[in-house]
């Protein structure tokens, strides 16, 4: 059984905030990802499930994929990149399956799609060969999931007064 937490995590960008990221068997995924695969710049590459990400209807695939209904499998984007907080850039996703008490990412891979509808996203993936198969107890995803949830209050705050400041800088400009 693979352990999966929602671990506070210090961007690896100056200008970035602090985020909540995935820690599975106590490594960050993008930095695993990254070590397996060189030079794809996949370290850095933040959560989907972060407040800041740009689009409303891309918010809403990631929250619904990312737990499917008990016996049902989705595709879910899982890191994007910082700059962009979209599905536009690099995206990675899983193959997620609920399978009751266990929750299974099948596989991971980069998202390829070309259609810029959310829902299209994960209709085209290149798989990653050398990521196997993640099995999570629900119980710890559910709290992993919840961490993520807990987070974004915070964060839309957080947000909000940085868009106050730098609104009143240009006022006073």
């Amino acid at each position: 059984m693979n352990k999966i937490e929602g671990i506070p995590d210090k961007s690896d960008y100056e200008d970035y905030w602090d985020f909540i990221n995935y820690r599975i068997d106590g490594y960050w995924l993008d930095e695993k990802l990254e070590e397996l695969y060189p030079d794809n710049k996949y370290k850095g590459l933040i959560p989907t499930l972060v407040y800041w990400m740009e689009r409303e209807d891309e918010k809403a695939v990631v929250w619904k994929r990312i737990l499917p209904n008990e016996n049902e499998t989705t595709i879910c984007p899982i890191l994007m990149c910082p700059d962009d907080n979209d599905f536009s850039c690099t995206l990675i996703v899983a193959e997620i399956r609920n399978c009751g008490d266990l929750i299974q990412w099948k596989h991971i891979g980069l998202d390829k799609t070309k259609e810029w509808e959310a829902e299209k996203v994960g209709s085209t993936v290149e798989w990653f060969d050398e990521i196997v198969e993640f099995n999570f107890s629900k119980q710890d995803y559910l709290k992993m999931i919840e961490t993520f949830r807990q987070r974004l209050p915070i964060d839309k705050l957080r947000i909000d007064e940085h868009i106050k400041e730098w609104n009143d800088k240009k006022t006073n400009a």
